[in-house]
């Protein structure tokens, strides 16, 4: 996909942009403390270059609280399976990353108290970039497996019309030291399904290769992919992939399962019914946490060793992810011109002020006053 014209963007400080999206939630009904959560996970998936999965989803996920498709105070009940590790989360109709966070949490609870644990959710929503809940529990010494799976994107195999999600697979792992962690986050599509939407928003082509329009045809059109299928990466792999995801978000958890799951952005006829799993464990299990963080250095330091190709270098998977966050933290947090205005009156609606850019953020002005 073309990327946006730099002059059609702007930069918002993370920290603005979080406490905004913040007292928008609050707004329609959310509970500060929730709110709070969300806006971090969105706000991070634009820190971390997912800007697919960040604040460009705000207007669709007010959008379905206004409607009563989302629940803005969901009652969370976890569901006894039997065995104390693992666990079944009924999310409530809640908002997605609000739900995802909160069974994150309990997974890394029960993975202190047992050593591993699973917990699966059924009535859930959309809940953005996988990667925010990888690196919470990679941040606080465990590995993670997180998968959710999404509104049709994927046909079967032989197939021209849209069956599986895009569904996600997601790793988190702790380095040694002061390391930020290894995060692994991937559609099952060549592409996630987000970019398609942004594109179509832009009015911008999508390269040959990412999807199929209605009729099972290769399209540059956005919006005619939006209407058909994503391709799902390495061919029939990527296929045998997104069908296991939903077999463990969809059909362990009791969510929907394929064309069940509804589409938030067309479906307006009831809950979407997402479903997540996530899956954590102690490394501590099999080795001293200083030895698994030394392990993780050695086999990082001599991937980087490998003689790189010519005109390029070796990299690790999140590798540009840190280096946007780093960037973005001192920069500002890009969005296109589009997005601010959609946000700003969204705000409007609620009396909430707008956003202010980077050179004009009050933030900014004290820091320059300070100087």
């Amino acid at each position: 996909m073309e990327s946006v014209n730099q002059k059609d963007v702007v930069r918002i400080w993370a920290s603005d942009l979080e406490q905004w999206i913040s007292s928008v939630f609050q707004q329609v009904g959310i509970p500060s403390s929730d709110a709070a959560i969300v806006a971090h996970v969105l706000v991070d998936a634009d820190l971390t270059g997912r800007g697919t999965h960040g604040v460009s989803r705000l207007p669709l996920y007010v959008e379905r609280l206004e409607s009563k498709l989302i629940c803005s105070k969901p009652r969370l009940r976890y569901e006894s399976t039997g065995q104390p590790s693992m666990l079944r989360l009924d999310g409530g109709n809640g908002i997605g990353p609000l739900v995802a966070w909160r069974a994150t949490e309990k997974a890394i609870e029960l993975a202190r108290d047992y050593g591993s644990s699973i917990v699966v959710v059924h009535h859930s929503n959309h809940c953005g970039a996988m990667s925010a809940y990888c690196a919470e529990a990679a941040r606080q010494g465990m590995i993670v497996v997180a998968l959710t799976n999404t509104p049709p994107g994927i046909a079967p195999w032989g197939g021209r019309e849209a069956f599986f999600g895009t569904n996600p697979i997601a790793f988190g792992f702790p380095r040694g030291g002061d390391s930020p962690p290894l995060i692994i986050d991937m559609a099952t599509s060549v592409v996630a399904r987000g970019n398609i939407i942004q594109a179509a928003r832009l009015g911008q082509p999508i390269p040959l290769g990412w999807a199929l329009d209605k009729y099972g045809n290769p399209t540059t059109n956005a919006q005619s992919a939006l209407e058909g299928a994503v391709l799902p990466m390495a061919g029939a792999k990527g296929y045998a992939l997104a069908l296991a995801v939903e077999i463990l978000t969809g059909v362990l958890s009791g969510a929907g399962i394929g064309p069940e799951v509804k589409n938030p952005y067309t479906d307006h006829s009831g809950p979407s019914n997402v479903g997540h799993f996530f899956m954590v464990f102690n490394p501590g299990n099999f080795l001293p946490r200083s030895d698994f963080g030394d392990r993780m250095n050695f086999m990082e330091a001599a991937i980087r060793e490998v003689p790189p190709a010519e005109g390029v270098h070796v990299a690790l998977p999140g590798d540009r992810s840190e280096a946007l966050r780093a960037q973005y933290l001192l920069e500002g947090v890009p969005i296109d011109r589009a997005l601010l205005i959609q946000l700003n009156e969204l705000g409007l609606r609620y009396g909430v002020p707008g956003i202010e850019p980077v050179k004009t953020s009050p933030w900014l002005k004290r820091k320059e006053k300070d100087l």
